[in-house]
């Protein structure tokens, strides 16, 4: 389970330090997906269920080819270095300033990695606050 915020530096060959605490959970290897503004990493046995998933949808036509093939066609597979970093194709990287900060933060069963400036944009309004107060009030929380 991935949970917490953190901020990293994405350096210029791509390369972002896992937090410890991610690395335990992530394991050995990895699949990083593009996801709108934003990255999403799953590890392998809960990749293995969201690829089971994103197939049942292309053949329910919920997802369709064009898009399924984009999507696992642009999907890397990665392997956590000795340092504690991954490594991410620069086609996955389009917007995310090299050299920059950004925020890797948990989203339960995968980790979101977003451009810094872009995570404050929307988490750090008082609107952001807000919602997840309005949200936590729905579910009985």
């Amino acid at each position: 389970m991935f949970v917490g915020q953190y901020e990293h530096t994405l350096d210029e060959k791509g390369r972002v330090v896992l937090p410890p605490d991610f690395r335990e959970s992530l394991g050995a290897r990895a699949y990083v997906v593009r996801l709108g503004e934003r990255l999403g990493i799953w590890d392998e046995e809960t990749f293995a269920t969201v690829s089971a998933e994103w197939e049942a949808h292309r053949r329910a036509s919920v997802l369709d080819a064009v898009s399924f093939r984009k999507l696992t066609g642009e999907t890397q597979r990665v392997k956590v270095d000795s340092a504690g970093r991954i490594t991410i194709n620069k086609s996955l990287l389009e917007g995310f300033p090299l050299g920059q900060p950004v925020v890797l933060t948990g989203s339960l069963s995968r980790i979101e990695v977003w451009p810094s400036e872009l995570f404050h944009a929307v988490h750090d309004s008082e609107q952001a606050s807000a919602d997840v107060s309005a949200a936590l009030d729905r579910m009985g929380l």
